[in-house]
């Protein structure tokens, strides 16, 4: 007589070897063990959904200078850049709307990152193979040009002009 079916194992996750940074694991442990305070969240976080996790993991890595913090499965990545936190999730089943749809990548939603040196950077994108939805544009106060990682999402890339502001940085409350 086989075993009854467990009506939980299509929930369960497969188990997968999760290698973080050493500075990312040492923090954690501190924090496990009441040595240190959790740090108060400084910067923004967004979650893009992408359909191939390890291009777009190289890609914000590789070509956009983001750290990959944390890969604990073959469907989430954790990646930072200064204080930006970007969650990269490959649609499944944990992100079905009530009636059954899944997020899907790209839209025009957009994280933006100051750069200096617009012009160079864009060569330097082009030479490696990025794709771009137009070419640099001058805005209100920035010059700016959108490069889309593999899965469709936007980046939008920007350089102040003369008379750009942004409001000083405040402590989180």
């Amino acid at each position: 007589m086989s075993d009854p079916i467990d009506p939980l194992d299509h929930l369960r996750l497969p188990i997968v070897p999760v290698e973080p940074r050493a500075g990312f694991a040492a923090a954690l442990l501190r924090r496990i063990e009441d040595q240190e305070e959790p740090a108060s969240p400084r910067g923004a976080t967004v979650r893009y959904f992408v359909d191939d996790l390890d291009a777009a993991v190289d890609f914000y890595r590789d070509l956009l200078g983001f750290e990959e913090e944390l890969r604990p499965s073959p469907a989430f990545a954790m990646l930072y850049r200064g204080d930006l936190r970007l969650l990269l999730s490959v649609p499944g089943e944990p992100h079905a709307m009530p009636d059954g749809t899944f997020p899907e990548p790209g839209g025009w939603n957009r994280i933006s990152l100051h750069v200096a040196e617009l012009d160079a950077i864009v060569a330097d994108l082009r030479d490696r193979g990025a794709r771009f939805r137009n070419d640099i544009s001058v805005g209100v106060g920035v010059r700016q040009v959108l490069v889309l990682d593999p899965a469709g999402n936007l980046i939008e890339l920007f350089e102040p002009l003369a008379g750009y502001h942004e409001r000083a940085t405040s402590p989180v409350r």
